[in-house]
């Protein structure tokens, strides 16, 4: 579900967006023809989930796709083969749909192959007048065209309206079984539609639907798909699907987030709160919301997933290999937002309660949207909470930030779009003009070459003179294009006119390897021989560092096992970074054996080996690989001593002693159920090695002692620290209380309450809050307002007896007199803390915190 070619949008949300390098030219197809079932995810019906029977998150396409080879009426003859014989769905109930001016799609489906009449064939959409429906376009531009949909017709709806509806309309009689789509232009941004090169066929039909269809159901939760599931939470809690809809609701969106989910980690996703990690917390706090309602007790949604385990594995093999993974990642993520929707509850109650206390009739929407955003907390729950308290909330506002929200998300799919251009630019370049590279970096860091292709600008050029960016093809080249982890080569072109520098190497499209360019001398010119030399120094750094990753990953397996599998990495010239699945930390034991065993195989001296096999050959070896990666039918496959063999298209050592030492520097979590260790090697670990040393020999000075005294030395400073520090607290508590004792007995009285306002001099906001809180303790029945000035700014403390806080707030008098001093404050209504820049006016804010308290209490003295 996370698309290696488009690292711009977070999951492959259609089946044909794996396809478009095919499509685009930036990748071979194995065939013209190819059929699909792929895994989708679509973040955008999320909040929908539950609402109604057929909406999913996760969602399996069935997809057939031609590459510049069949058109319309094969796609249509076939489709409607398949749905009609195959699938035995009656003829009569089916309609066709296409885009209002598609003439040739009409003729299709009345004339020529007849299979339905012109009244059940619907006109629809017009993109001149803003109505986009049956011209489908993933993103605002690139790939886009016509479509035809094929809707099983249900008959009149009950409750709907009564005239008669077509299929554009939300009228529930129709639903969408087939998609045929006409991949036609190339969409730009000024909304002109490009003819491609070469016509595309994209067919789409959604599992789910199909299996409603054919399962004779019109709720998507009823199919053999989501059965075990909901039969797994019935027994659970007690429940029957269909008795209530509000329970119902919430089973359908514990089900299915509960598949998504195992699906996602599956796929080596880990909860976090960015990207596609943020979209999976998500999910299972909303599950977890939804688990809440039905009563069902915690790690109920962990047992649903096992659940989408036994059912799908069968199919869907890296289910089985992550079963333990999805336990745990969905057990720790129910556990912590269990903690987290308590600290929501206490800030939504907060919100209503100062809201109220206002006399507002609403909290605002930046609160509704803090807490849907970071607690997960739906719309519609705040809604609720908030009106059972009696007052509303700022929908305009939450949608507001929402929308914004949103925005950024459709500007990270333009750049997607912009990606695919880039790719279609090359494509056109390699099919029309022959233009293709041949990598020379395995056996030489230096080439002799012609320049084949300048880009400047988007647009190929003759020529690119000095100071300008440019885009170089080279008919071949030593330069490794970015890929499997290891960042693209850098170095210099050079030619008798000039002379540029190359910053970045990538793959735009099938065997073509460009280099982004600055031109630092003279003039590059299309067609001149040329010399390209990689910078040799960063060159043979990243190679150690990738060779080290082979070792450091074989080592990692065979320590904890075959279910640890790579999560990324990141091989270039300063360091290696290797992310792995794994379900703690590493103890620094079991770091120091990594170190040790990936060490030992550096000085074994082994061969580093690379051979070309066709894949399953690879496979049969034992070779690793990458579960989401996309390989040929011929693979490289890179073997590093004994135990390391990796289907890998990288560079790497001669033998594995070229790594030189192999030092581990960081071990952390990047989320739950993943791992990342970062190392060096080489030069750069003896760098850092040497500062290491640096560093000890500089602190064993300071102390006087030897380096190999250190660690006693450093233990016992740490011993001496924690008695000064007991005694200094000791002291400062006594100090306190003396100074609580001394403000009491200055208490003033208001009519049975006692009040005590003070410039207690220079004491930090920790201490002078502990201070009012003593004062206030011994009172009794009192309020203590205390300013203080520390390091040139002001504070205050206030803080209120109990059977006070009615009439006065802490948190609120604060804020009020914090204003005062040119700063702010606030909390609970019993104490409270603020502070400001202006400490020349604190006299003025206690004198006005006095009189508010009076006034407050209405006493006198």
């Amino acid at each position: 579900m996370v698309l290696k070619d488009d690292p711009s949008v977070l999951f492959t949300s259609a089946g044909m967006q794996p396809i478009v390098p095919y499509f685009l030219g930036a990748k071979q197809p194995p065939a013209k023809r190819l059929v699909t079932v792929q895994k989708c995810f679509r973040t955008t019906d999320l909040d929908v989930v539950g609402t109604d029977t057929y909406h999913n998150t996760f969602f399996e396409m069935l997809g057939n796709f031609g590459i510049g080879d069949y058109w319309k009426k094969e796609a249509i003859a076939w489709g409607w083969e398949l749905l009609t014989t195959r699938f035995e769905i009656d003829p009569a109930s089916l309609v066709a749909t296409i885009y209002f001016d598609d003439d040739e799609a009409f003729d299709i489906w009345t004339k020529e192959l007849a299979l339905l009449p012109p009244e059940k064939v619907f006109r629809l959409g017009n993109l001149a007048k803003g109505d986009d429906t049956n011209f489908w376009s993933p993103g605002a531009t690139g790939l886009c065209g016509p479509c035809s949909e094929v809707f099983v017709d249900r008959g009149p709806q009950p409750g709907a309206r009564p005239h008669e509806c077509n299929p554009g309309e939300e009228c529930g009689r129709y639903l969408e079984i087939w998609n045929f789509v006409f991949q036609t232009y190339d969409r730009r941004e000024d909304g002109t539609l490009v003819p491609l090169s070469k016509r595309n066929i994209d067919t789409g039909a959604g599992l789910e639907r199909t299996a409603q269809v054919l399962q004779g159901v019109t709720d998507t939760f009823r199919t053999d798909l989501f059965q075990p599931l909901m039969r797994k939470l019935e027994a659970l809690g007690g429940l029957t699907y269909g008795a209530d809809e509000a329970k119902d609701v919430s089973m359908r969106v514990v089900a299915e987030h509960a598949r998504a989910a195992a699906f996602l980690i599956a796929d080596g996703i880990a909860p976090s709160n960015e990207g596609r990690g943020y979209v999976l917390r998500r999910l299972i706090r909303r599950a977890s919301l939804h688990a809440r309602r039905l009563d069902l007790k915690a790690g109920a949604i962990t047992q649903v997933a096992g659940e989408v385990v036994k059912s799908m594995q069968k199919h869907y093999h890296e289910l089985t290999s992550a079963r333990e993974r999805i336990a745990m990642t969905i057990g720790a993520e129910e556990e912590k937002f269990e903690r987290t929707l308590t600290s929501g509850m206490e800030q939504l109650s907060t919100a209503i309660a100062e809201a109220k206390d206002a006399r507002r009739v609403q909290i605002d929407g930046e609160t509704a949207f803090r807490l849907y955003d970071t607690f997960g907390f739906p719309m519609e729950m705040t809604r609720e909470l908030v009106t059972a308290a009696g007052i509303g909330v700022d929908e305009a506002g939450f949608k507001k930030l929402l929308d914004a929200q949103r925005q950024r998300g459709r500007a990270a799919a333009k750049f997607s779009q912009d990606a695919m251009r880039f790719g279609q630019l090359y494509a056109d370049l390699h099919e029309r003009d022959g233009l293709r590279s041949t990598f020379t970096g395995y056996t030489e860091l230096a080439s002799d070459a012609v320049i084949r292709s300048l880009v400047a600008g988007a647009q190929p050029v003759d020529e690119a003179r000095e100071g300008q960016d440019v885009e170089i093809v080279l008919d071949r080249t030593p330069f490794y294009p970015e890929g499997g982890g290891q960042v693209g080569d850098r170095g210099d072109i050079t030619t008798s006119e000039g002379r540029a520098l190359v910053a970045d190497t990538q793959t735009a499209a099938t065997n073509v390897i460009v280099m982004s360019a600055k031109v630092v001398d003279g003039v590059l010119r299309t067609g001149a021989p040329a010399r390209a030399a990689v910078d040799e120094e960063s060159r043979r750094h990243t190679m150690r560092n990738h060779t080290a990753t082979h070792l450091l990953h074989a080592t990692l397996r065979r320590m904890f096992g075959d279910d640890v599998h790579q999560a990324g990495s990141l091989v270039h010239a300063p360091n290696l970074r290797f992310d792995f699945t794994f379900g703690r930390a590493l103890t620094g034991q079991e770091l120091r054996r990594v170190e040790d065993d990936v060490n030992d195989a550096i000085l074994s001296n082994a061969s580093v080996r690379a051979q070309t096999m066709p894949l399953q050959d690879a496979l049969a070896s034992g070779a690793t690989h990458l579960f989401d990666e996309k390989y040929g039918d011929l693979v490289r496959v890179v073997e590093a001593g004994p135990t390391s063999r990796e289907l890998c298209g990288g560079t790497h050592c001669h033998c594995t002693g070229d790594i030189g030492l192999f030092l581990i520097t960081k071990e952390e979590s990047i989320g739950a159920g993943i791992r990342r260790i970062e190392a060096l090697t080489g030069e750069g670990a003896l760098r850092e090695v040497h500062e290491l040393r640096d560093h000890v020999d500089r602190a064993a000075s300071a102390l006087r002692v030897s380096p190999a005294r250190l660690p006693e030395a450093v233990m016992q400073m740490a011993d001496s620290r924690e008695r000064l520090e007991k005694q200094l607290a000791a002291l400062q508590k006594s100090g306190v209380d003396q100074t609580a004792s001394a403000l009491v007995a200055k208490a003033v009285t208001l009519d049975g309450a006692k009040l005590v306002v003070f410039d207690v001099g220079d004491y930090d906001q920790q201490v002078l809050r502990g201070l009012a809180d003593r004062v206030r303790d011994g009172l009794g029945t009192g309020v203590a307002v205390l300013g203080s000035t520390h390091a040139g700014r002001a504070g205050l403390a206030v803080a209120v007896s109990k059977d006070l806080t009615a009439r006065v707030h802490a948190g609120e008098l604060v804020r009020e007199l914090a204003s005062i001093i040119d700063g702010n404050g606030g909390g609970p209504a019993n104490s409270a803390t603020g502070g400001g820049k202006d400490a020349a006016r604190l006299p003025d804010a206690l004198d006005a915190g006095a009189r508010a308290v009076k006034e407050k209490l209405g006493g006198r003295g």
